[in-house]
């Protein structure tokens, strides 16, 4: 194994609602047990930590992401951007954490050192446009606009139960969006309430997914078709979110499968999801060929 000696932590501002700077020192204590150097930078501003990734990707063996899903969008995309390729952790303090529950990293500070102190490590894949990686999921249709319209200074305020508040704006708004799906070769086209390509197990801090084999180079389509009645597709989705994917494999109104290469034809330009935050486009290619080395527990 190689000897990992240097940690940088990158800390989204709002990290622990704001309070980051203030656990900072014991992080750096309690890793310094292992490890000979251990940094930290605080991005000053909520979309800073890709840059910081970058710069400093070929002077550390690990970098730990300190904040939530979408700090950790912008450290494996300014990693990625480079030849170098260090160990990404976590510390999950941001407000749904859907990688780090797919890692199964605890929550409580000390615990997630214990997994950095430990370094046990898997290979996870990104799916990608060629441009952009995709740490978890692309996502659009009922309830996606919750991800990304809840305000920031709210979840810094309340967390998630700033999404709840976010979700009831949405949550009787039944849309039937028109897409041409090419999964794999296969065609599919058709009116859609819900549309989603996933590679963890978590989405919105809900554990959809459990079981899903991270690193065999395919990552998941599911397609909610829309029903004549469309509180039928509604029905489908809080099955996805309250049974599990897997259970709705053989559902009539309810494409799932294991795909390599996706190309979506966004007819209706309905924005997506992509790692929680806002996207608009009218044709995106996704594939995953490739992949990082991530700190689990």
């Amino acid at each position: 194994m190689k000897n990992y000696s240097s940690v940088l932590i990158i800390c989204n501002p709002n990290a622990m609602r704001g309070k980051i700077d203030e656990v900072l020192p014991h992080i750096k204590k309690r890793l310094s047990l292992r490890y000979s150097k251990v940094d930290s930078i605080t991005s000053q501003s909520d979309d800073g930590a890709e840059e910081l990734a970058n710069k400093n990707a070929g002077k550390y063996d690990i970098i730990l992401s300190c904040g939530g899903d979408g700090t950790l969008h912008q450290v494996v995309n300014g990693v990625m951007q480079t030849e170098f390729r260090p160990l990404i952790g976590i510390l999950p303090y941001g407000t749904c954490n859907d990688v780090a529950r797919t890692l199964k990293i605890p929550f409580k500070l000390d615990k997630a050192i214990d997994c950095v102190l430990r370094l046990n490590t898997t290979n996870y894949d990104l799916m990608t446009d060629g441009t952009t990686f995709i740490s978890y999921s692309l996502a659009t249709g009922y309830l996606t606009k919750v991800s990304y319209s809840a305000k920031s200074n709210l979840k810094k305020k309340v967390g998630r139960f700033a999404y709840v508040l976010s979700a009831l704006k949405y949550i009787f708004k039944f849309n039937s969006l028109p897409f041409t799906i090419t999964a794999d070769g296969e065609r599919i086209h058709g009116k859609f309430a819900y549309i989603m390509l996933i590679n963890s197990e978590s989405v919105g801090g809900f554990l959809l997914n459990k079981g899903e084999n991270l690193h065999n180079g395919m990552f998941k389509l599911v397609l909610i078709k829309q029903t004549k009645f469309k509180i039928g597709s509604f029905f489908n989705f809080l099955k996805i979110f309250i049974r599990g994917i897997r259970r709705l494999k053989n559902s009539k109104n309810v494409i799932v499968k294991d795909v390599k290469n996706v190309i979506i034809e966004n007819h209706s330009n309905e924005p997506f999801a992509l790692d929680g935050e806002k996207i608009k486009f009218l044709r995106k290619e996704i594939n995953t060929n490739t992949s990082l080395t991530f700190i689990k527990k």
